[in-house]
């Protein structure tokens, strides 16, 4: 059974700024971490990329066609999160009322779909999610202590 998806679009904006704050912790650590793994810097920028796939998609922009498996540096990835982040602010903003709306667009295979923006602002911050547990197991085995991103820590802190 799937999950629910955010019901308003500030249900998305606190997921979204969840993301963000997730992925913060993450860029604070591996910028500390000066010697560390490689696979957790191409796991944070193919995150942050296929974020602004998602977005491109969404809004119609090029960002749709970037290749979101490549490895940006540490400091284009912090540049990459600033931008991703005001641009997915301003699509809630303009599209607040219209989550439900179905956004077409084609995947990386070339095969057209349509799902409703709420769905997939919501698989954004679940990727991302899905992302910084794997970029933490990747730290743990490198012995760096990666940081906590859970929701419930997020929420604590607000």
């Amino acid at each position: 059974m799937p999950s629910p998806p955010p019901r308003t679009a500030a249900d998305a904006a606190t997921l979204l700024q969840y993301n963000r704050w997730a992925s913060d912790r993450v860029l604070d650590t591996l910028q500390s971490a000066a010697d560390g793994p490689e696979r957790a810097v191409e796991l944070f920028s193919h995150l942050l990329r296929a974020q602004d796939v998602w977005y491109g998609r969404v809004a119609g922009t090029d960002h749709a066609d970037l290749d979101f498996w490549a490895t940006d540096p540490l400091s284009t990835c912090a540049e990459r999160l600033d931008a991703s982040t005001q641009r997915w602010a301003s699509v809630l903003e303009k599209r607040a009322g219209h989550l439900d709306q179905a956004i077409s667009y084609t995947n990386s295979k070339g095969t057209p779909f349509e799902t409703p923006l709420r769905d997939i602002c919501t698989h954004v911050v679940n990727h991302g999610t899905h992302h910084r547990a794997q970029i933490a197991l990747v730290l743990r085995e490198a012995d760096i202590v990666p940081p906590a991103t859970d929701y419930i820590f997020y929420l604590r802190e607000a």
